[in-house]
């Protein structure tokens, strides 16, 4: 602020400098027929919105007559236009000078002030203003303005008062008085003039909504809910009323009420769509933990189901709560409406593919995964259950193809683990073994713990004889996670079968003959090895 006052002050003595050299020149000798002439061709410059033109016309007006505030009052407005903000400014200032009486040049002056942050000028000159044209309710109003701007409460309701004598009761009068009084902390008043608007108006919802919040914030529950039922009978429709009952019924510890306001939210075909998705999403978040939550989501989907069948939101909220409920062949449904509506929706393809995974539709899932993978071409999961489905519809070389592609797309370690310790079992089961056991390593650095690869791994290395240390590593690892799982039992066994321990073999096979539910042919035959090679078959 002090700078603009410096450079305001630069400025103006600078254009006083030339409007001193104008009245020097001319003071002793005006031209009031030139002055006219420039005055006129400026007026004409203005009307064409030529901006320049009308400067240098009225500045030539000013030449041949340096006290014309008519032209200073029109150099103001062009100034302005320019951008010239200090000279229109200091324009205005010596037109208000000239003519004091001039009620629109100390009305343009005080825009100047108020813009400017001058607001002690600013009311003093409206003070000055209501005073000479106390019947002028365009300057009270700007008055009032001026003591709102400047929080004098007190003032500015006077004033309104004052107002309202002149021109009757006024809505948005009214409105700046509750503003008051509400920042003042005086419910009582607010009430009352509530109270007034709801009488001038009784047809407006929104003020009994206004007045239900003040009854709501005081206590009054009743009162609260006595005006939101008298929205309902003058608008059964009002689009807001619901979210203004659940809200009510929230802070009153009300859940099903607020719940069933909810609902008739979400079936009020006056409401739009993003409203009832924001409102639904707030419940639901607030709601986690709540063992009504599943219930009422499906409540949820099917009224947005019925309301809006047009829309995805309602089918996506169905089939979240039968994948939740463990209902498979519905959810499956439900995302299928939901692509029906939007092909491009990543949650639909992806729960979809899971709810047919889930029912061992594996054509389903392979053929949905590639169809996905359209418009989804960088998304992992979809290449997994693409690779996945084709491997167990025994189409080995595209479940490689598929599990290849996704694993480069990838870059949390533990889903690259899993790409890779599926693509061992393939390459091997494909004869392959270089490639299975460097996926098997690739698996292992990613996830070192994974029992599964440490078994399988360890296994086909004692198979082979080779590496049998590094087996035996990997498979004490797998049976001290999982100390009673027979397969790894068997594999332990196995790796010190060939490494020559036969006696510790014996005693991990027994176990994991103990522990088969059923007889297996593999298992009877390594324990047989074992026991012959101790002697005791």
């Amino acid at each position: 602020m002090k700078y603009r006052f410096v450079l305001l002050l630069l400025l103006g003595c600078a254009t006083w400098s030339y409007a001193q050299q104008m009245e020097s020149e001319f003071k002793d000798r005006p031209d009031k027929k030139k002055n006219a002439t420039y005055f006129s061709n400026g007026l004409q410059s203005k009307y064409r919105e030529d901006t320049d033109g009308a400067i240098r016309n009225f500045e030539q007006a000013l030449r041949y007559m340096p006290d014309d505030d008519a032209s200073m009052f029109e150099l103001c407005e062009q100034y302005y236009n320019a951008g010239r903000m200090e000279d229109a400014f200091l324009m205005i200032q010596k037109a208000a000078k000239l003519d004091p009486e001039n009620k629109w040049y100390q009305m343009r002056l005080g825009q100047f002030y108020r813009n400017l942050e001058q607001y002690d000028d600013y009311i003093k000159l409206y003070e000055s203003l209501t005073a000479k044209y106390p019947n002028d309710p365009d300057i009270l109003t700007e008055l009032i303005d001026a003591y709102l701007v400047t929080e004098q409460y007190d003032k500015a309701l006077a004033k309104m008062d004052v107002l309202e004598k002149q021109i009757g009761q006024n809505e948005i009068i009214t409105e700046q008085r509750l503003g008051i009084l509400n920042r003042k902390g005086d419910k009582k008043k607010v009430v009352s003039e509530l109270e007034k608007l709801i009488k001038e108006n009784p047809e407006n919802p929104r003020y009994y909504n206004m007045l239900a919040q003040v009854y709501a914030e005081s206590g009054k529950e009743k009162d609260a809910l006595r005006m939101y039922e008298k929205i309902k009978e003058i608008n059964p429709n009002d689009p807001y009323i619901n979210i203004s009952l659940l809200e009510f019924y929230e802070k009153n510890g009300n859940q099903d009420k607020a719940f069933d306001a909810l609902i008739a939210a979400i079936r009020n075909k006056n409401l739009d769509l993003n409203t009832k998705a924001s409102i639904y999403d707030y419940w639901m978040n607030k709601n986690q933990g709540s063992n009504k939550v599943n219930e009422q989501a499906l409540q949820c989907g099917l009224a947005f189901s019925e309301t809006h069948p047009d829309s995805k939101l309602g089918y996506l909220i169905l089939g979240s709560y039968y994948i939740v409920t463990e209902n498979a062949s519905l959810a499956r449904t439900y995302y299928k409406k939901s692509l029906a509506i939007d092909s491009t929706d990543f949650l639909s393809w992806q729960n979809l593919i899971i709810s047919e995974s889930r029912l061992n539709e594996n054509e389903a899932v392979r053929n949905h995964a590639v169809k996905a993978l359209k418009y989804y071409p960088m998304q992992p999961v979809f290449y997994w259950y693409a690779g996945v489905s084709n491997a167990v519809l025994k189409n080995n070389d595209d479940a490689i193809n598929y599990l290849e592609k996704g694993r480069r797309y990838t870059t949390d370690k533990l889903q690259m683990a899993n790409f890779d310790a599926f693509l061992g079992d393939l390459y091997h089961e494909q004869g392959e073994e270089a490639k299975a056991f460097e996926a098997y390593e690739r698996t292992l650095r990613n996830d070192p713990n994974n029992v599964l690869v440490l078994n399988n791994y360890a296994y086909y290395l004692a198979v082979k004889g080779q590496d049998l240390d590094k087996a035996l590593e990997m498979s004490t690892k797998a049976i001290a996670a999982e100390p009673d799982n027979p397969t790894y039992l068997d594999t332990h066994a196995w790796v010190l079968y060939m490494k020559g321990d036969y006696k510790e073999a014996e005693k991990h096979m027994g176990k994991a003959m103990k522990l088969l539910k059923e007889p297996d042919a593999t298992y009877t035959k390594h324990y047989e090895a074992i026991k012959s090679k101790l002697g005791k078959n």
